[in-house]
């Protein structure tokens, strides 16, 4: 399945059965007591805490935050939007997975071009 965090498409197996078997390593807590709004919540932190530590694991790390909001709103899309307050709103949705697919591939070939270059 792929999901969109930001301008990242992840591709993650079984959202549910990552989750399920990573809790603990991710620090959110049992994930069956989380509400929709408490998972939202903790990857807002949790990814910007990631950003500004530019950590090693960064990829692993965003396929556990993405996996978290799959299995607790369904939507296949987070998006953390920039406020006038410095702050950021995220935003979920489901985006078709063809856009997905397209936007995966458009990367790629961008990552591609800039090693070329």
């Amino acid at each position: 399945m792929l999901f969109l965090l930001n301008d990242r498409v992840i591709e993650i197996e079984t959202p549910e059965a990552r989750l399920l078997g990573r809790w603990r390593d991710i620090g959110c807590g049992d994930p069956r007591k989380l509400r929709a709004h408490e998972a939202v919540d903790f990857v807002k932190t949790r990814f910007l805490s990631l950003i500004e530590a530019d950590e090693t694991a960064f990829e692993e790390d965003l396929k556990d935050l993405a996996a978290l909001i799959v299995s607790k709103t369904g939507a296949n899309s987070l998006i953390l939007k920039p406020t006038a307050s410095g702050d950021v709103e995220p935003r979920l949705r489901d985006v078709p997975p063809i856009v997905l697919e397209t936007y995966q591939r458009g990367a790629a070939n961008d990552q591609a071009v800039r090693a070329s270059a």
